[in-house]
């Protein structure tokens, strides 16, 4: 990989990057490529890494790390481990549970007899020397090795300069492996899904920004390579399994945030350059002031642009579209927002502000305590807490449980025993302290756009303001101003969902993962904080809550009770670790259905791929929208990333299947494609595939990746 990444918290396409630029790396300064992915101390690996290994070509998996788990213990040391679309790899738990082995005759004896699958591989890897910090095997740890090959009741030892060596010779020799299925769930640290909040945040708005980037850039005049690499390469390095996790120094962060800054300007500069570049030729004549409107998703949600000054237009056109256009003023500055228009989903669409009444009517309502869409009902108690929320039929079904209230904010005792900024412990669940009152409640938005509630909550030294409100984002959005000065403290908020599971589903890279709501094994009541991607969501038959988020991932399903974690206060390493003022958004959204029957995918997308507006000049007669840049005709197949090959000008679209289903579809670019190509993770082409009027066509398997080569 590009560094030692985190698992769980490093985005799908990251994932990815880090294989294709670190493997690339190897290619260029060594000649060669390695077969095995060495990973021994990040916390918890991802149930999609398998089929990216085996995409990338890589056999062999080892750790040690998940022999640190609190409760319990993997029951094996060699073994298959398969990936939620069935792909497995060959792995490998050194027994001697440590990469820091002192080479003594009682470990080394240790090490064999604590080997689990003795009658199914009779070798194992010994990792000795002083390697956590860098140092290596000295003449210590060789001396006492040589004494051991020849010292009676000692095993048998090799010494070999390359672990490729043991990786190939174990699986030749090893026979009726067993295998674990799903994630590999490390039962310590849970608190890096959540310590160092802002990082976080901007981790994902750096992956959301390049993919929309790279996307632009593709059907731009002019591709900037070297820029995007660079970029991607500063988003990488963060990922390193103790910068995002939250578990460094504190001039770890400062840097960090540097570095982020400098992907947001970069990112930015290039969404900005390709979108005047696309959107110019289409501004239709007559047009004054045009914009260039794009939004890199499949459902609809809301675009923004900060407010001149100027007189407040009532409506925005775009296509013959003429959608309502409201000022908003929330967390100390003021923003027109308006529906992000149906042509600009996927394609760069020409629009403009207009003084003329809307044509779409509103069909918002707020009132002290309720707000109201065509969709949906959500009511309120005196303190702004969510009693209700209800969809709008004859028959109305009910999302919350009865008598207990949503969007509750709980404030945890947060002392774990060990690792402050790594860990959370279980006791800290024991005794949440509700806070219930607030210090005001009052309506602050009134449509046409959106209707809004606003509350403020005190507790301790801290303060949250958020603003919550029914419009063009899918579902109830909860944009929340948190100013945190708390000491060892964890912030969640709490929906008790008002379903019959026994299990949630949560979003892991290029997929999800089911995990229980019961604790009926100490295997569940280890996962009492698990982590997820963009969504979670608890479902029965008929219907089910998601909970959508912006940059946050540590949560927790027990009882149907559907809880995020919000914000930590840890002393260690760093001891000002998210002290200040934090602006996050999460969104609530109802559905029906089980989740692969719903839009909880895509909205969890729109809400993460921030609409982008540029201003134009006015123009000659254009079409006023180009073609959708990438488009697959199943709703189960996401695009991931669109971006140019590595090593040539063909376009590389990277897509995968996220309801767990199979079946064939038709990928359409930009431009007409004129030959395309199955290929694997490092870009090379496998299989040429049939090319209709232009289209794609592929077919694809649960949760696969696909990954195309595209001649436009």
């Amino acid at each position: 990989m590009w560094v030692e990444a985190d698992c769980n918290l490093t985005g799908s396409e990251s994932l990815v990057r880090q294989f294709l630029y670190g493997r690339r790396y190897f290619l260029k300064h060594f000649g060669t490529t390695t077969d095995d992915m060495w990973l021994p101390d990040v916390f918890g690996y991802s149930a999609a890494i398998p089929q990216i290994l085996d995409k990338f070509g890589i056999k062999f998996f080892l750790t040690q790390k998940m022999s640190w788990n609190q409760t319990n213990k993997i029951p094996h040391n060699t073994f298959y481990w398969k990936g939620i679309d069935g792909t497995s790899v060959w792995t490998h738990f050194p027994p001697a549970d440590t990469y820091i082995a002192n080479c003594s005759p009682s470990e080394i004896v240790s090490s064999v007899k604590k080997h689990r699958d003795q009658a199914r591989s009779d070798r194992s890897l010994y990792l000795y020397g002083f390697g956590d910090g860098g140092g290596g095997p000295t003449e210590f740890h060789l001396e006492r090795l040589r004494r051991a090959r020849s010292a009676p009741g000692m095993p048998a030892i090799e010494t070999r300069t390359k672990a490729n060596h043991f990786f190939h010779k174990a699986k030749e020799e090893s026979k009726d492996l067993c295998t674990w299925s799903g994630e590999l769930y490390f039962e310590m640290h849970r608190g890096t899904y959540t310590s160092q909040a802002a990082n976080k945040r901007n981790n994902r708005e750096c992956e959301f920004l390049l993919r929309d980037a790279e996307l632009l850039a593709c059907f731009a005049p002019d591709y900037p390579a070297a820029d995007l690499e660079a970029a991607w390469k500063l988003v990488l390095l963060n990922q390193f399994h103790d910068i995002i996790p939250g578990s460094s120094v504190r001039e770890v962060y400062v840097d960090s945030d540097r570095d982020y800054a400098e992907v947001k300007k970069a990112g930015q500069a290039v969404v900005d350059k390709a979108l005047k570049a696309i959107g110019q030729p289409l501004v239709p004549e007559g047009v004054e002031e045009p914009l260039a409107v794009f939004h890199n998703a499949r459902v609809p949600s809301q675009a923004s642009v900060p407010f001149d000054g100027k007189t407040e237009p009532r409506s925005v056109v775009c296509d013959g579209e003429s959608l309502p256009v409201q000022l908003v003023e929330a967390f100390g500055g003021k923003q027109l927002v308006f529906p992000v228009p149906t042509g600009a989903l996927g394609a760069v669409a020409v629009a403009h502000f207009s003084d003329a009444q809307p044509l779409a009517q509103s069909r918002l309502k707020v009132a002290p305590r309720k707000l109201e869409s065509h969709e949906w009902s959500v009511k309120f108690d005196a303190h702004g807490n969510i009693t209700s929320l209800q969809t709008l039929e004859d028959d109305p079904v009910e999302f919350i449980q009865p008598g207990k209230l949503g969007n509750l904010f709980q404030i945890l005792d947060d002392r774990p025993m060990f690792w402050d900024a790594w860990d959370v412990d279980v006791y800290s669940q024991e005794a949440p302290r509700d806070l219930l009152k607030s210090e005001s409640f009052e309506v602050v938005e009134k449509g046409p756009v959106r209707v809004a509630v606003e509350l403020v909550k005190k507790f301790g030294d801290s303060t949250i303001r958020q603003r919550i409100s029914l419009g063009p984002t899918p579902g109830i959005r909860f944009d929340t101003e948190v100013d945190w000065r708390e000491s060892h403290k964890m912030l969640k908020v709490a929906f008790p969902v008002n379903v019959n599971a026994t299990r949630a589903t949560f979003e892991i890279q290029f997929g999800h993962v089911e995990r229980p709501t019961h604790q009926n094994t100490s295997w569940d009541v280890a996962r009492f904080e698990v982590c997820a991607q963009k969504w979670a969501d608890v479902s029965e038959g008929g219907h089910g809550l998601a909970l959508l988020n912006t940059g946050k991932y540590g949560h927790d399903v027990h009882d149907n009770v559907l809880r995020l974690s919000l914000l930590r206060s840890p002393k260690a390493p760093d001891p000002v670790c998210d002290m200040g003022v934090h602006r996050f958004s999460y969104v609530l959204l109802p559905h029906y259905g089980q989740v692969q029957h719903s839009d909880v995918v895509d909205a969890a997308y729109a809400i993460n791929a921030e609409p982008h507006v540029v201003k134009l000049k006015p123009g000659k007669g254009g079409a006023g929208t180009s073609p959708e840049l990438a488009r697959v005709d199943d709703r189960n197949v996401v695009v991931e990333a669109v971006k140019k090959a590595e090593d040539s000008d063909k376009l590389v679209v990277r897509a995968y299947e996220a309801h767990n289903t199979r079946g064939t579809a038709l990928l359409s670019l930009g431009k007409p494609v004129k030959k395309a190509w199955l290929a694997d993770l490092m870009e090379n082409p496998t299989e040429e595939l049939e090319v209709v009027d232009g289209s794609v066509k592929f077919t694809y398997r649960p949760f696969e990746i696909v990954t195309i080569l595209a001649e436009v």
